[in-house]
């Protein structure tokens, strides 16, 4: 085999590397400006909308009854406690909710609000607030943290898949304990 020949092949398994690995960044940045841009439909197809939320469900269900273990009525309050968790996560697990968690707000507190989309100056400025980190966790996953600087302790991650072969899915949020 010829020398320049093997430089090609050499050059084109970076290439083919480099972007392999860059996928999940490319996801991301796509989530992010769709965040900002506020387009829901955009986000939406970055979601695996049912497994985001069944995770989610099943990670805060859990929590639930780790806190009622040892009360007299602990069965009425985990029919409650499950009640509100599905409500919780139908309005966490939304294009709209996930776009206000990339940008470090909080959901529930918009989806109890009379407009969601009335922001105050204050909040405005919250977004350079807001710190992420994020790297592989695996071949197939991918792990965004997002923070808020004078809250570094409540680290909300965003946990991606790898679908098909270099396409990316949010596929669960693990809330700060």
């Amino acid at each position: 085999m010829n020398n320049k020949l093997k430089g090609g092949l050499a050059l084109a398994a970076v290439a083919v590397s480099g972007w392999f690995y860059y996928t999940p960044y490319a996801a991301v940045h796509g989530m992010q400006a769709a965040a900002q841009e506020r387009d829901a439909t955009k986000l939406a197809g970055y979601v695996d909308f049912p497994v985001v939320k069944e995770n989610l469900k099943a990670e805060l269900n859990g929590r639930m009854l780790q806190k009622l273990q040892g009360q007299p009525f602990a069965a009425v309050g985990a029919v409650f406690a499950s009640a509100l968790v599905n409500g919780m996560v139908d309005a966490i697990v939304s294009p709209q909710g996930l776009a206000m968690m990339m940008r470090g707000e909080k959901p529930l507190a918009a989806a109890t609000a009379e407009s969601p989309d009335s922001g105050t100056p204050e909040q405005a400025g919250e977004a350079d607030k807001v710190e992420t980190s994020m790297g592989y966790d695996g071949l197939s996953q991918f792990t965004i943290k997002v923070y808020r600087r004078d809250t570094p302790d409540q680290v909300i991650h965003l946990v991606l898949q790898r679908r098909h072969l270099v396409s990316w899915q949010l596929a669960e949020i693990r809330l700060p304990q």
